[in-house]
């Protein structure tokens, strides 16, 4: 290293790469890109290098070779992605795996992608395994195994030593669930515990990551996937209430997940804070993920049904909401003599974020407390009736979607296709149209948005009780008015230059 903090100019290992990286993501918050090569003893052109190869070298950080100074390849890089992708849902699923069951593998791979020349050698294999760290394991037992016995005393003996060294503020789990986003009380008896891994119906659900700590304070961003790269809704829209990105069966995968998780990572390490996040073994976590200030744990198979705490109730509290805000827009439909516009994706991530957002505290805490994590008595979760009196005129309506997959063990001709197919995961940014949404709603002109603001304001202010509304479209009238002014001043800079 040098002593301004640099690194010296010489053949970069991937761990100085990977150093390098973090430097950036650290400083880029205030500085520039040139400021930080110098300040790093850098050539700007070295880092420009290192920056778009990031995602090579955190890979490569993934199986093991950070002493390398070179990340190397072998022949068929197309080829043995596919396979090592395979390999870990294989390995994710406790299956049993030899050099014989990879190289047959392979041979299907390459067979698919029309390479004549690999041979699958003796010597391949090693090379693979060297490239990219693999182990092979004995297998202790099947995952079907798992009874109450087992789960009890995982719960009674492994978890609390898993615990001990962290507070509950840091203890967090996340899980996707499956969400048929625009389906209205009148349509559920078609999909009733429709699981949806593909197809038509694919094009009706989005899947839904959750992630809270067991205190309730800190729920995260939701991160929402769907199979439009750039829905027509997104038009002219700059603000979004999650998070999204696009797969082309709107699963979560191992790529999706590993991004998600390493920007939480980064989030954590610049609070200087560690935490603990526990998952499914579902094949779309991977379980080689360099995490500084994560420790990621994941809970036994087969048995996430009682030991997840989002799955104790907190993701059903989350779908009965959500449904309520679908079920409130199609009863003032009824009474409206307009055209029912459909329900699109941009509503969704709308109606979904609220009803996140509306899950207080004590229902998480419950719900962590039955699954163990956090000691003290469970009580059962059940809906309000106030709150959920809507569903109760559609049975069933609200467990509609509960058995929906979000994630499936893809086979090999399903990995090539994905990787064929452009862009798995991509975000909102993109501008990109997808001929099966509704055309956009024109977006408002902010003069006669102020002139709704105040028909609200009059309209809440003949209600009881309406104080915090008030302030609300207060702050709303606040920012538009603001924006207007904006606008103006822009209208005139752009009236000079003419």
């Amino acid at each position: 290293m040098a002593d301004r903090g640099g690194i010296k100019r010489k053949a970069l290992s991937v761990t100085d790469k990977l150093n390098i990286l973090k430097m950036y993501d650290e400083k880029s918050v205030n500085k520039n890109q040139k400021e930080i090569a110098k300040e790093m003893d850098l050539p700007a052109y070295t880092l420009r290098t290192i920056l778009a190869n990031r995602s090579k070298i955190e890979s490569s950080a993934m199986t093991g070779s950070c002493k390398r100074q070179k990340i190397k390849h072998g022949k068929f890089d197309e080829l043995e992605h596919i396979l090592l992708e395979w390999f870990n849902q294989a390995r994710t699923l406790n299956l049993p795996v030899n050099d014989n069951i990879v190289t047959e593998k392979a041979h299907e791979i390459a067979k698919r992608l029309n390479i004549d020349e690999f041979s699958g050698s003796g010597g391949w294999i090693d090379r693979f395994k060297k490239r990219h760290g693999i182990v092979y394991r004995q297998i202790c037992g099947e995952a079907e195994s798992v009874n109450d016995a087992d789960i009890a005393a995982w719960s009674e003996n492994i978890l609390p030593n898993i615990l001990k060294e962290y507070s509950s503020n840091d203890i967090f789990n996340a899980d996707e669930f499956g969400l048929f986003f625009k389906l209205m009380p009148d349509k559920s008896l078609v999909f009733k515990r429709e699981k949806c891994h593909g197809g038509k119906l694919s094009k009706e659900r989005l899947s839904v990551l959750a992630c809270t700590n067991a205190t309730g304070s800190q729920k995260l961003r939701l991160l929402v996937i769907g199979k439009s790269k750039a829905p027509r809704c997104f038009k002219n829209v700059r603000t979004f209430p999650c998070d999204y990105v696009s797969q082309n069966r709107a699963w979560m995968t191992g790529d999706i997940f590993i991004n998600w998780i390493k920007q939480l990572d980064l989030s954590f390490k610049k609070q200087n804070r560690n935490i603990l996040l526990f998952v499914d073994n579902c094949p779309a976590h991977p379980t080689t993920i360099p995490l500084e200030n994560i420790k990621l744990v994941f809970l036994p198979p087969n048995a996430t049904a009682k030991l997840q705490p989002l799955d104790q109730g907190i993701i059903k509290v989350l779908k009965q909401k959500y449904r309520k805000k679908l079920v409130l827009r199609y009863l003032k439909e009824m009474e409206s003599k307009n055209p029912a516009k459909k329900v699109d994706v941009l509503d969704a991530l709308h109606y979904v974020s609220a009803a996140w957002d509306e899950i207080t505290a004590d229902v998480i805490k419950n719900c962590f407390r039955k699954a163990k994590f956090v000691e003290g008595d469970y009580s059962a979760v059940e809906k309000s009736s106030e709150d959920f009196q809507e569903l109760e005129e559609f049975p069933g309506y609200a467990e509609i979607d509960e058995d929906v997959a979000t994630s499936n063990i893809r086979s090999i001709d399903q990995i090539i296709t994905d990787k064929i197919a452009p862009a798995d995961v991509t975000s909102i940014d993109e501008e990109s149209e997808d001929e099966e949404e509704d055309d956009t709603t024109p977006i408002l002109p902010v003069v006669n948005a102020l002139d709704y603001v105040n028909e609200l304001r009059r309209l809440v202010a003949s209600f009881d009780d309406a104080d915090e509304s008030l302030n609300h479209l207060n702050k709303i009238e606040n920012f538009l008015y603001a924006k207007n002014i904006k606008n103006m001043k822009q209208r005139k800079i752009d009236d000079f230059l003419k």
